[in-house]
């Protein structure tokens, strides 16, 4: 375990937040499309995570239930599927799992029941999602953030989750022996507080991973690389509020894009350039079509054609408050996110 605390960033983090109670202004868009509310009662509904199909409109989104499993929605938000398979927190998918006779695409989601990680298959032609299984993660008291990392190097399949306290997460190497998929640790690496959500880039081997009350992290994704985290964000109350919760990425192009991290505490999202890691802008869900998204612990987002009603992309988001009761998932036009972030940049917003 390596510690990465720093005294001077957490004094200055104390007193940004001190001297400034409310956040600079999002921008705002809303969401087109809503799933019903969850099975879970109280806060339930958590993390989403959007798989792309073969043919854009079939592509569903993983939502998780803390108290009951994990949900698949259509793109216009109606259920695809229900599994009742623990209590899941953070969910994310990756694609060409190898069985050795087949492939399958995945998803994992970290697994409270089982105090370690929870898999899925999806089998890309017919849609069908089956419960794969849960692998336990050894020395991890609350399995809580969770994200996949492809290499590019060797191909190799990790996935990194958190154990909520003491912010420690633990890279793990996927396989599949034959019978199950098998989870080899490889190296961990502690934050120092509260771990939450988690984003790899497959692109450039790099993992930004949420402090709640401290900032954002990144560090190399490979298993041989440092690890050695460094700071590029802090909840300081202006651009983040406490707490620092999902994250998600817009890629654009090779290298370049977006880092957008919820903002849970004042329903926002602070939105960074992936090549500089500066501040851009900030964004909220509001009321629209539908109500506005509040407290989102997790969110997602894909750049991909996912048929008629997203043909350039979309955000997904959790709601902690549905206007039916319940708490549920946004789905909001990446078009939109896209024009309003342009629209930041061209006006020259900057962090002060």
């Amino acid at each position: 375990m390596i510690p990465v605390r720093s005294i001077s960033l957490m004094s200055l983090s104390v007193a940004l937040m001190a001297c400034s109670p409310s956040g600079l202004p999002p921008r705002s868009v809303s969401a087109s499309v809503e799933t019903a509310s969850v099975a879970g009662i109280g806060d339930a509904a958590d993390d989403p995570a959007i798989w792309v199909a073969p043919m854009p409109e079939d592509s569903l989104v993983f939502g998780t239930d803390k108290d009951n499993g994990v949900y698949a929605y259509n793109m216009d938000g109606s259920e695809h599927a229900y599994l009742p398979e623990g209590r899941l927190n953070n969910v994310d998918v990756r694609y060409g799992f190898d069985l050795g006779d087949r492939q399958v695409d995945i998803a994992g989601a970290s697994d409270r029941s089982n105090i370690g990680v929870a898999f899925f298959f999806i089998d890309p032609a017919s849609r069908e999602v089956s419960y794969a299984g849960a692998v336990p993660v050894e020395g991890v008291v609350e399995p809580y953030g969770f994200c996949f990392y492809r290499s590019r190097r060797t191909d190799d399949l990790y996935a990194f989750v958190s154990d909520k306290e003491p912010g420690t997460f633990v890279q793990l190497l996927l396989g599949w022996n034959g019978t199950s998929v098998e989870a080899t640790e490889v190296r961990r690496v502690t934050l120092g507080t509260i771990a939450e959500g988690c984003v790899a880039d497959d692109r450039t081997g790099q993992i930004y991973m949420n402090e709640e009350n401290v900032g954002v992290w990144v560090m190399g994704a490979e298993p041989t690389d440092p690890a050695e985290p460094v700071q590029i964000a802090e909840t300081d109350g202006i651009h983040i509020a406490a707490d620092a919760e999902g994250a998600a990425l817009i890629p654009v192009g090779d290298t370049s894009g977006y880092l957008v991290v919820s903002s849970q505490s004042d329903n926002t999202f602070a939105v960074y350039d992936l090549d500089t890691h500066s501040f851009v802008t900030r964004l909220e869900i509001a009321e629209g079509e539908f109500d506005a998204v509040s407290h989102t612990d997790g969110h997602d987002m894909s750049t991909a054609n996912l048929g008629p009603l997203f043909p350039a992309g979309i955000w997904v988001a959790q709601d902690d408050e549905n206007d039916t009761g319940g708490q549920n998932f946004k789905f909001v036009d990446l078009r939109d996110v896209l024009a309003e972030i342009e629209a930041a940049r061209t006006e020259g917003l900057e962090a002060p």
